[in-house]
């Protein structure tokens, strides 16, 4: 039976923060997630299997680490998409917290990205754009790289969502310009709204970049890092962004004790 996910891309995956003590947080919104992509893509889904792949995978994960653990869908059919199964990796992680300080360096990527292809929506493993541009940024020597849409606004990194601040203001590019709806992203807003900062999904571009005084991007292996280069303009870090990132670890602690994993 032919591998439809090494032939064709056709599969999703999911990318987790392993913290000591084997522990996952939000598995249910990052299930969520991959199962609106299977129904999008009709891949078959089962979120008990996709638990028992995470039980196993954590089991061979020391406990006195953190890790980056990516549960795949992979799917298999000669004419169609027959069974699918799930695969995991993972990797120690390291390096993340020396940057939380100092900020990282962005990027914009070399091509723009169509803001209503589904491919941008889901974690496809249709990921060649995405794994091109993050090591394009690396060469660069930047951390990642912003893409823009066929109308110029800015949309997301290669691996990250991204967040602007102006004057006590949070802004995040709306769904709509074409990104993957985070699960760190989503829960940095809700945090936001708790913590009464103000914030919009509105659009940005490369020419409102010099009206901010700070940036930080997101996913959920890295949490929240500012950036402190983005192309020619320079950032500070500030306050806010440490405000935001004890209210997120704070959320964070709550998931963690309840995922039953």
């Amino acid at each position: 039976m032919k591998n439809r996910t090494l032939f064709f891309g056709e599969g999703l995956f999911e990318t987790f923060r392993v913290y000591k003590g084997r522990r996952l947080a939000f598995v249910e919104d990052h299930l969520d997630r991959m199962a609106e992509g299977c129904r999008f893509f009709i891949l078959p889904f089962s979120q008990k299997e996709a638990i028992e792949a995470l039980k196993l995978a954590l089991k061979e994960i020391p406990n006195h680490i953190e890790a980056r653990l990516r549960l795949n869908l992979i799917s298999y059919g000669d004419h169609g998409v027959e069974k699918a199964v799930f695969q995991t990796s993972w990797e120690p992680l390291e390096g993340i917290k020396v940057q939380e300080g100092s900020g990282v360096e962005l990027a914009l990527a070399p091509f723009q990205r169509f803001s209503g292809s589904p491919l941008v929506r889901f974690k496809t493993t249709s990921y060649l754009e995405n794994i091109f541009v993050f090591t394009w940024a690396r060469r660069q020597g930047c951390f990642d790289a912003l893409f823009t849409n066929e109308r110029g606004e800015i949309t997301e990194g290669s691996i990250t969502n991204v967040f602007f601040l102006k004057k006590g203001h949070i802004l995040t590019p709306p769904t709509d310009a074409g990104l993957l709806p985070g699960v760190t992203r989503k829960q940095i807003m809700k945090v936001a709204r708790m913590l009464g900062f103000s914030l919009t999904e509105s659009t940005v571009t490369p020419a409102d970049f010099n009206q901010f005084n700070g940036a930080f991007v997101t996913n959920s292996v890295i949490e929240i890092l500012p950036v402190c280069t983005l192309c020619d303009t320079h950032y500070e870090v500030p306050e806010m962004i440490g405000t935001l990132r004890g209210g997120y670890r704070k959320r964070l602690e709550t998931s963690l004790s309840s995922t039953g994993l």
